[in-house]
């Protein structure tokens, strides 16, 4: 089974969760790619079967700026068909913020109306994904493996 990790990060915390998932799902025998949301495109993701979204909210509301592309890319498509995907996001952000976990709501929701497939409902995180992620993706990796 193969995977896409793809993260946007603006100071590195969704890129060190991304490439801790990779070990996780490795340890399982899953085959796990990491990548930089910068070097991803909606024609892409269209040949993922399983995808892996981490990112973080940056400003107000707004997607890290190496997720800034694909996050426009995502969120003015239509009548693109993204049916057979199966993804999962996981929000870093802080709730003392108006627009808290912004960027990974959108991603999620633009995942679902382009027809991609969730395999859990989005995790938001308020900066204690130390806590948070181990599960999640303890989670993920076991949806994945049914």
């Amino acid at each position: 089974m193969e995977v896409k990790i793809i993260y946007g990060s603006e100071t590195g915390n969704s890129e060190t969760l991304a490439n801790d998932a990779k070990k996780s799902l490795s340890a399982s025998g899953i085959d796990a790619q990491v990548l930089d949301m910068q070097d991803v495109k909606l024609s892409d993701i269209k040949e993922y079967k399983n995808l892996i979204l981490i990112t973080s909210t940056w400003g107000d509301g707004e997607p890290p700026s190496n997720a800034m592309d694909l996050h426009e890319e995502l969120t003015s498509a239509s009548g693109a068909d993204l049916a057979g995907l199966n993804y999962a996001v996981f929000a870093i952000g802080q709730s003392f913020y108006d627009q808290f976990c912004k960027a990974g709501k959108d991603f999620d929701s633009s995942l679902a109306a382009l027809g991609a497939t969730r395999l859990a409902e989005i995790t938001l995180s308020d900066d204690d994904f130390d806590d948070t992620f181990p599960e999640w993706i303890a989670k993920i990796k076991d949806l994945l493996l049914k």
